[in-house]
């Protein structure tokens, strides 16, 4: 009510206080005017119709409802403002009327605008045969209902095609709301649930845990997860898992309870069973004498053994949490790591031997199998590594190359003696041309004629040419010779290398009336150490000298050939000489192997060769020639 209205209406009056009839007029005046007013204020439309049922008085409220001005309701009648297809409903209101029936009726009615609206109107009959009435808009109700089923009925849908176990219960324990997985999962029927305490479904032992936990949710905390367990009829007993929501009011008052569970049976047993796979496996890792850590890519360590403290000489508590590569020694860790990185589905597990410097100083050489841990989506996860010390066995192995080193040195001074008449030959020419030039000197002097300068200078000359030959053989010599374990890899020209090597042994060949054919293509150049590949070729030449010396025929020949294909350098040396017994083509790459009187040779060459070839990643093979003869084949990649 407006306030001008509340300031004209007082309506009390003073106890004994006499009336006239003024005063009760004027009282009839305000309490009529009072009545207009809350009227036309209502929240409803309101109405009045005529015997005819044309509105004879209607409130702000309708025509704000139907879109009309006062004057152009009054007299229209209440028929024309209902959809002809709900007339004959009004006709039947119109006889329902007459027999003083109260009718509450929801009609389709029309706006001045022609729009349609649900209203729900309810009409009294007065004494008089007028007809009075209320009016409400309804339609955005009726859709809100409507929206309200369809989601309430699609929520149904959706909670009963669940196979997870859906409640609803009150504060109070009784469950108001159950789908069918959870009664058939408790076996019981829904009307045997509903209306029971939720809390009866646990064992005794458990309901004050699970009463504590539900009446703990608030606002801030509305929701919780919980294991619990379950007994059935026949003693079973089942593990579930509860995600508990708390529902609230506008006011923030919990009214319900929304729980969703699953069953976790088989997971529970699952998880008892890896918890005692862990400690077999605990077990069984400490009492290893193998170093075992496990970390996470990042190279966490989340696991290492006794065995691993104790040769670290750390605490197992202590080691825990630091990176893997704090136990390796700095100048092995890059290349540690990136073998462990590069590890994929497809190649899992890498053996790496990186060294550890205990806390005397002793370096300690470790081998390590490394495996990289996948999860279902193969995504690396963690890695595992067993490792062991091999500090003895690789001091045993520095040994085994220095005595092996010492022996390809003895074959190679042996080799030496093999060639050392070819290399005496190469030395004696320069010096008979070096004693050719200086008598030449001497007897011009002597002979006391005048020399000229230039032919001095000439002759000095030729000397000087002659004493580099020499000392060119020299240090091809001193390189071939030369003890050393480490060898500079850099491409290497394999046309170079046969020539090189041909120059040493070419007299001997010559002298056994050997013949040597050279088929030496254009080829790309073999990263690897030019002096060993010279051994390679001087062994491969000797054997075939050798192969040949006794073997009778008008005609021996050897044939080098170089060619690339397929992304590789062959070399091959070819002789038309016996050949090699099938039977012991494989045994010639071993070590002390020998088809020679064990006084002429010392059967390292071929183990030599077969070695030098496999450090440069290259092949080598051995087969007999169709036409008569052995053929060594090797092949190279190229830089």
């Amino acid at each position: 009510m407006s306030k001008q209205y509340r300031r004209k209406i007082n309506l009390k009056l003073a106890a004994n206080q006499p009336i006239d009839i003024s005063q009760k007029m004027e009282f009839y005046r305000q309490s009529n005017e009072l009545y207009r007013v809350l009227v036309d204020q209502a929240g409803v439309g309101i109405f009045v119709t005529d015997c005819e049922y044309r509105l004879i008085n209607v409130n702000s409220w309708l025509c704000s409802m139907f879109g009309y001005a006062k004057e152009e309701l009054r007299g229209k009648s209440s028929a024309k403002l209902i959809v002809a297809e709900s007339l004959n409903n009004g006709y039947d209101l119109v006889s329902n009327i007459k027999e003083g029936k109260k009718i509450i009726e929801e009609l389709w009615c029309r706006r001045k605008d022609n729009s349609v609206f649900l209203c729900e109107i309810t009409i009294n009959i007065l004494s008089d045969g007028r007809l009075q009435g209320i009016a409400r808009d309804i339609t955005k109700y009726r859709q809100t209902e409507l929206a309200l089923k369809e989601s309430m009925a699609l929520y149904q849908a959706v909670v009963e095609d669940q196979i997870e176990l859906i409640r609803r219960f009150r504060p109070d324990g009784t469950l108001t709301f159950l789908n069918s997985a959870f009664c058939k999962y408790y076996g019981k029927d829904m009307d045997e649930l509903l209306g029971q305490n939720f809390m009866d479904l646990f064992p005794v032992e458990d309901r004050e845990t699970v009463q504590r936990q539900i009446f703990s949710l608030n606002k801030d905390n509305p929701v919780a997860i919980a294991e619990r367990r379950f007994i059935r009829p026949n003693g079973e007993v089942v593990w579930q898992q509860w995600t508990n929501r708390a529902v609230f009011n506008e006011s923030g008052q919990i009214v319900e309870y929304q729980s969703v569970g699953r069953d976790i049976t088989n997971q529970k047993q699952v998880e008892e069973q890896l918890k005692r796979s862990e400690t077999r496996y605990r077990a069984i890792v400490e009492d290893q004498v193998e170093l075992i850590r496990r970390f996470k890519p990042d190279g966490t360590l989340t696991f290492v053994n006794g065995s691993f403290g104790k040769f670290i000489g750390q605490p197992v508590e202590e080691i825990i949490g630091q990176k893997f590569t704090t136990f390796i020694r700095a100048d092995d860790r890059e290349e540690i790591r990136k073998k462990v990185y590069s590890l994929t589905p497809e190649n899992p597990v890498v053996v790496t031997e990186p060294r550890f410097v205990d806390n005397q100083g002793k370096v300690h050489w470790t081998q390590w199998v490394n495996r990289a841990i996948l999860n279902e989506h193969g995504e690396i996860v963690e890695y595992q590594s067993v490792g062991r010390d091999i500090t003895a066995q690789k001091k045993a192995e520095l040994k085994i190359a220095e005595a092996r080193e010492a022996t390809e040195r003895a074959s190679r001074v042996a080799t030496l003696a093999v060639i050392g008449g070819g290399i005496a030959h190469e030395i004696n020419q320069p010096l008979n041309a070096i004693k050719v030039l200086a008598e030449t000197i001497l007897y011009l002097y002597n002979s006391r004629k005048e020399v000229p300068v230039e032919e001095i200078i000439k002759n000095v000359t030729n000397i000087s040419r002659q004493v580099d030959r020499i000392d060119s053989i020299v240090n091809h010599l001193r390189s071939f010779l030369k003890y050393s374990q480490s060898f500079k890899y850099i491409p290497c020209d394999i046309n170079e290398v046969v020539e090189n090597s041909l120059s040493l042994v070419n007299n001997q060949i010559l002298s056994r009336r050997i013949k040597v054919i050279k088929k030496l293509e254009a080829v790309l150049p073999v990263c690897g150490c030019f002096v060993r590949f010279e051994e390679v070729v001087l062994n491969l030449l000797m054997n075939a000298v050798q192969a040949l010396e006794p073997y009778k025929q008008e005609q021996k020949e050897i044939v080098i050939s170089t060619w690339a294909a397929d992304h590789k350098i062959h070399l091959t040396v070819r002789d038309n000489g016996p050949g090699i017994d099938p039977e012991i083509a494989q045994k010639i790459f071993e070590p002390f192997f020998s088809t020679k009187d064990a006084g002429s040779s010392m059967g390292l060459g071929m183990s030599i060769v077969h070695s030098i070839v496999m450090s440069s990643n290259g092949t080598i093979s051995v087969s007999n020639n169709p036409g008569g003869g052995a053929i060594i084949h090797i092949t190279f990649p190229s830089c």
